[in-house]
């Protein structure tokens, strides 16, 4: 561990400048620069003898708290900190990671974020749109948050791609608590968790507003699946705008207050996005050649093949809207829906069907 990245990351009131100037100046790993050799080399530095010493016990602490947890931290004076958020307005100096920093780097990379209390259709879209992009070898970003954000991660690790979780709450103490298991199963295979909050810092309600300048800073481009008017997803938005990301919106009912904020989003110039090619063009990346569906349906006969497709153009669909547009028989419908519930092909909750 370089301690001395670490103590001199931890102190409140030094640049990122002054930072690095110092960092340059003490090439010890293993030692930490007094509050004298401080002043004596950043004569603008003005933080109190009081300061310095609070921030030692915390430098203590925080040691402590990354050994007793197994989590690694990775300094703004570190050669290998991401590369996105080195430009970023208030580059954090400090981050704490579980998994595979160097995902940071993946060649390209989508956010995906959306309301905390999705409909069927915000839920089908997210995973939709996760898995698919995911299968592209795209990186999924997000924020570990309840609804859209779940899903997108679930999406993106179910189809074995690779994920970043950035949190608003520290990575010993996962909030929603909820997602605790999902975030552990996305480190194990190969994803990682990302967080500039240590033991030290007060989860308050702000962080999670305020992290999400770095689900966006990390991202190519940010596709937004429902959203109310006054939505914290629109915040992620707006720092992608001064970003100078992309942004990508999914087209929600005229009548969903889940859709007013996406659908603003669109009328103010947004893409609108009904599919994954309308991310994949922007940035000129060809389609993979795979066939997604290929192992998925080899093994259906011809009616659950059309039953599939159908639900695959449709997105939500009942039974009877699948018999009355195929002109296949009610009970047949039911039997399929059934099975291809089974077989865990499709969601069928005995009303509603939608793709996996």
């Amino acid at each position: 561990m370089d301690r001395k990245k670490l103590f001199l990351s931890l102190l409140k009131k030094l640049t990122i400048e002054e930072m690095l100037d110092l960092g340059s100046k003490f090439k010890e790993e293993s030692n930490i620069p007094t509050y004298d050799d401080i002043r004596l080399t950043i004569s603008s530095y003005n933080e109190s003898k009081i300061s310095y010493e609070n921030t030692l016990e915390d430098f203590y602490k925080t040691e402590e708290y990354l050994e007793n947890n197994n989590i690694n931290f990775i300094s703004y004076l570190d050669i290998n900190y991401p590369k996105k958020l080195r430009h970023i307005s208030q580059s954090p100096k400090l981050l704490y990671y579980k998994g595979d920093l160097t995902l940071c780097e993946s060649k390209f990379s989508i956010a995906i974020v959306g309301t905390r209390k999705p409909s069927n259709y915000g839920i089908w879209a997210a995973k939709k749109f996760s898995k698919e992009l995911s299968s592209n070898s795209i990186c999924i970003i997000s924020g570990m948050a309840s609804g859209i954000d779940k899903y997108a991660h679930e999406g993106a690790y179910l189809e074995i791609g690779k994920t970043i979780c950035v949190l608003g709450s520290t990575i010993d103490k996962p909030y929603p608590k909820a997602n605790s298991r999902l975030m552990e199963s996305i480190i194990n295979s190969g994803g990682l968790v990302l967080s500039e909050y240590g033991n030290i810092n007060p989860i308050i309600p702000a962080n999670f507003a305020y992290r999400n300048r770095l689900v966006s800073g990390l991202s190519d481009g940010i596709l937004i699946i429902e959203a109310g008017m006054k939505s914290g997803t629109l915040i992620t938005a707006d720092f992608g705008l001064e970003q100078g990301k992309n942004i990508f919106a999914i087209p929600g009912s005229i009548d969903s207050s889940s859709s007013i904020g996406t659908n603003n989003l669109i009328k103010q110039g947004a893409q609108l996005v009904t599919s994954i090619d309308d991310i994949l063009n922007v940035y000129d990346i060809k389609r993979s050649s795979i066939d997604f569906d290929e192992d998925l349906i080899k093994n259906l006969s011809i009616t659950e093949v059309n039953i599939y497709n159908f639900i695959k153009e449709k997105g939500l669909c009942s039974a009877d809207m699948i018999s009355l547009q195929t002109s296949i028989n009610i009970k047949d419908v039911l039997g399929i829906l059934n099975i291809l519930d089974i077989k865990s092909i499709i969601n069928y909750d005995g009303y509603i069907a939608s793709l996996k």
